[in-house]
């Protein structure tokens, strides 16, 4: 069965006012083996289809901490260890496909507290970039100069 994915907008909507979830509501800390959106794990991993995705597309994956972490440095040697498994599984994953991968550190904005990486298909590129934190709620009000 294929999870039903949401906007950003019905995100909001769904969580109200409360827009970042903290360690007790934490959606992350929530995940059990049979949750349809689960795509995997590592011993301390679990990456998971992204229910609310950036750009629309049912491949965007995520990577969370099996325990409730802030921020990548908060991580144990261990689970910084293994991510080198979540990377082969998202090569495997995606085959043939291009992918980039991001971690946003801020708060700013985040909706959920808990670390989580992000797996998207195809290539990081500014026009897309630029769009995916438009509608994210991210006004880019500065226009970029290459000139010299």
């Amino acid at each position: 069965m294929t999870p039903r994915f949401w906007t950003r907008k019905e995100f909001h909507e769904t969580f109200g006012e409360k827009h970042i979830l903290d360690k007790e509501n934490c959606p992350f800390c929530a995940v059990t083996d049979d949750q349809e959106s689960l795509v995997g794990s590592t011993e301390h991993w679990n990456i998971f289809y992204n229910l609310y995705p950036y750009s629309w597309d049912h491949r965007h994956l995520m990577a969370t901490p099996k325990i409730h972490k802030k921020f990548s440095h908060l991580l144990t040697p261990a689970e910084s260890a293994d991510l080198v498994n979540v990377h082969e599984f998202m090569q495997k994953y995606f085959v043939w496909e291009e992918y980039f991968s991001f971690t946003r550190e801020t708060m700013g904005k985040r909706s959920v507290e808990h670390l989580h990486i992000h797996f998207l298909v195809g290539k990081l590129q500014g026009k897309f970039l630029r769009k995916m934190l438009e509608l994210q709620g991210y006004p880019i009000v500065q226009e970029l100069s290459f000139e010299k």
